[in-house]
């Protein structure tokens, strides 16, 4: 499959006289120069009817529960020209393919193949061996939960893990487009362990400005907020979020998808 091509307001105006039919084709031939796009979290970037394939802990895979209400909000927003793609089947009723993966640090997914203890030993591939399986044009990260959960881990380690899943996805399609989520608010061990808060605040702040840094026209990383509007309440045990809170993700993750999808 060939890589998506993407299209902005910019490049329509050295276009010209182009006429624009469809987000990523154009009525002149060739194809569309890529996007200028350099900030996290700008809307410019566009991707048409992408493989979307989400790589993530036990927040994307199980008991995360967001899926389902995510693709509810795509679809009653009229939005379903995509396809979620991935190694493991929905187990939360929503017929979401994904690669997460519960127990995972970002570390993990920048490993080849990796065990954890959660599923027995089972091996799981890691980012390089997931994109050249699914070819997705689309990656969400939703990694650093289990990186921070017992406080006071290094955030450089974290950036730099996100950094190493960022290039292997590059390696498949240099034309990926990359959203990491600024994970959403925790406290761990059972709603008493404070200091993971802190350091997964740390972390979601670091995130944005790595995010620009990575960036490059032709492959956009950009960010997901799940944290600012999260509460820690909306969560079985802090962490892992209920109904509510799993609704309440979906929106935040529809709100950063919806400006590239539509």
């Amino acid at each position: 499959m060939t890589a998506r091509t993407f299209i902005d307001a910019r490049t329509l105006l050295a276009l010209g006289a182009c006429l624009v039919a469809v987000v990523g084709s154009m009525s002149c031939g060739g194809d569309p120069a890529p996007v200028d796009e350099s900030g996290a979290g700008s809307s410019a970037a566009r991707v048409s009817s992408p493989r979307i394939m989400i790589v993530g802990d036990s927040i994307s895979g199980a008991p995360g529960c967001y899926k389902k209400y995510l693709v509810e909000k795509l679809a009653a927003n009229g939005i379903t020209a995509y396809e979620f793609v991935g190694e493991y089947a929905d187990m939360c009723g929503g017929n979401v393919r994904h690669s997460a993966v519960g127990c995972t640090t970002s570390a993990h997914y920048t490993q080849e193949s990796f065990t954890v203890s959660c599923t027995g030993g089972t091996p799981h591939p890691g980012m390089a061996r997931l994109v050249a399986t699914h070819n997705p044009d689309l990656v969400m990260i939703q990694l650093g939960v289990n990186d921070v959960a017992g406080g006071r881990a290094p955030i450089q380690p974290i950036l730099n893990n996100y950094a190493t899943l960022v290039g292997q996805a590059r390696a498949h399609n240099p034309h990926v487009v990359v959203i990491v989520a600024q994970i959403h608010k925790i406290i761990a061990d059972d709603c008493k362990n404070t200091s993971s808060t802190a350091n997964a605040e740390a972390l979601v702040n670091a995130i944005p400005a790595w995010a620009a840094g990575v960036s490059t026209n032709a492959s956009p990383v950009l960010v997901a907020d799940l944290w600012t509007n999260s509460d820690p309440r909306e969560a079985h045990d802090c962490v892992h979020p209920n109904d509510a809170g799993a609704r309440r993700m979906a929106e935040n993750w529809y709100a950063a998808l919806a400006p590239i999808l539509r």
